[in-house]
């Protein structure tokens, strides 16, 4: 019973973020904006692991408070009237300690694990596959397959750490620090005036070296990704690497890739390096500084023992979180730096979009027309100038030429993966710019030079074009094609 509670809980909860659920309008250029564009839609649960992580970290004030309570009552009280003279307190540290402390950090994991972690990723990834799949052919030209693969992953990866880094420990830290200074506070207002001097100096210091991480990271994570498109490319045209004997040319360019990756990841170690260690000389200092205070404010009266104990216990606390908060906070910028890196490459518009009402193609004879026709690829040279063809319905044409005469751009351009510079393209008196592309390409077949076959099975390959033909319609294709038997081997 109770594990059936326990998985339909789970189940609840990790279904509050729909993953596929699809962006708001084009993924803007700018970083704020960038990451809010892809969170969109899960804010709600976002913010329900803030409220949660920061009770969590009031608690762990709470927790040295009632220490330091239970210190100066063992003091002042004989052992065998403690409980009757403590019963208050001892249920305070019980509630606290087995009851609210265990279910907020229950419910932050939660948060973290189940409702961000699995789901926030996968909304990223699915938004900037949608949006890099409407790109143009010209922006796939200009890159390398596995540089932008990589990019996707990156942006996708790394926005979920900075969500879930900053729920899990910033927020947590925060509330930390705000429950220190009520802490201190009521022991002395001088107390909190260290706690601020200190926490300007660990803010200034931040906001020195967190910059520098984010430059020197997203330096790193390019380098990775060129790594990843070298060696992707290598392998992709390693035909035409065996034809050449390009082997140690090739071995050649991955080793440059590759030193120039040892290089920025060690100027972005020498970075975390310096940020660590003057990290832990400023978190040292606190425990120092509020302890100190404490001692030497008990010749004046007013400070008791349990107020040094609660002190001593949340300034060492408070030390320990912040190594793991500010290293945590340099891991979020060092993510910032690889979440801008791939908006950058993926995120400016490249693409054909379809005319405002563009309509249906429909083709009634197939009658094909190019209208004084120019494209040259953005260039002064190349490619095609002042075309004009007429293909009648049911017309068989062969065209002929030199490579490089244009012959594959004539295609391009009839299936509108570029648009003409000048002229028209027509079929059936519709001009292709004011139908949609998808209805355009459906009505037109065709067999391209270079062999392409995705990573599935044969029957999916082969039904790519109508993807929900039947198996049996698959089986048929296959045997008018002729692999039939080759298939089954």
């Amino acid at each position: 019973m109770m594990r059936q509670l326990y998985h339909n809980l789970i189940l609840r909860a990790g279904n509050q973020i729909d993953p596929n659920a699809p962006a708001l309008g084009v993924p803007p250029l700018k970083l704020q904006a960038f990451m809010a564009w892809c969170l969109r839609g899960g804010w709600r649960v976002v913010w329900l692991g803030v409220v949660i992580s920061m009770l969590a970290g009031l608690t762990e004030v709470v927790s040295m408070q009632l220490l330091g309570n239970v210190v100066d009552a063992v003091a002042e009280t004989p052992s065998e009237a403690f409980l009757s003279n403590h019963m208050g307190l001892v249920l305070a540290c019980i509630f606290v300690l087995l009851v609210a402390r265990p279910l907020l950090f229950g419910g932050l994991a939660l948060t973290q694990s189940v409702m961000i972690g699995p789901n926030i990723g996968m909304q990223v990834m699915a938004r900037m596959f949608r949006w890099t799949l409407g790109q143009s052919v010209t922006f796939f030209d200009n890159d390398f397959a596995g540089r932008l693969a990589q990019k996707k992953m990156q942006a996708s990866n790394s926005l979920t750490e900075i969500v879930i880094e900053t729920v899990n420990a910033v927020t947590f830290g925060l509330a930390t620090v705000l429950g220190t200074a009520f802490l201190v506070g009521a022991v002395s207002p001088w107390m909190i005036l260290a706690l601020v001097l200190w926490f300007g100096v660990y803010l200034a210091f931040l906001r020195v070296m967190l910059p520098i991480i984010r430059t020197r990271s997203a330096a790193r994570a390019e380098a990775k990704a060129q790594v990843t498109g070298q060696v992707v490319d290598t392998i992709s045209n390693i035909k035409t690497v065996k034809l050449f004997a390009g082997d140690r040319y090739e071995d050649g360019k991955a080793l440059g890739a590759m030193e120039h990756l040892r290089r920025t990841a060690l100027r972005f170690g020498e970075a975390q390096t310096l940020f660590r260690l003057g990290l832990m000389f400023i978190a040292g200092a606190l425990p120092v500084i509020l302890v100190g205070m404490a001692i030497a404010m008990r010749d004046g009266g007013g400070v008791t023992p349990g107020d040094v104990a609660a002190v001593g216990a949340v300034g060492i606390r408070l030390s320990q979180m912040t190594g793991w908060i500010s290293y945590t906070i340099m891991v979020i910028y060092s993510h910032v730096g690889e979440v801008e890196d791939g908006m950058n490459t993926l995120a400016p518009p490249n693409r054909i979009e379809d005319a405002s009402g563009a309509a249906e193609l429909e083709v009634r004879d197939g009658h094909i027309r190019f209208e004084n026709v120019s494209f040259a690829y953005g260039q002064r040279d190349g490619g095609i100038e002042d075309v004009t063809l007429d293909i009648a319905a049911g017309e068989k044409l062969a065209v002929v030429g030199a490579s490089g005469a244009g012959k594959s751009t004539l295609v391009s351009l009839l299936l509108r993966l570029y648009d003409t510079e000048k002229g028209r393209i027509t079929i059936d008196g519709q001009d292709l710019s004011q139908v949609t592309q998808d209805s355009l390409r459906r009505q037109i077949g065709m067999v391209t030079q270079e062999t392409a076959m995705f990573n599935r099975s044969a029957l999916d390959n082969i039904r790519y074009g109508p993807p929900d033909a039947s198996e049996a319609e698959g089986m048929r294709a296959a045997q008018t094609a002729e692999p039939h038997e080759f298939i089954l081997g």
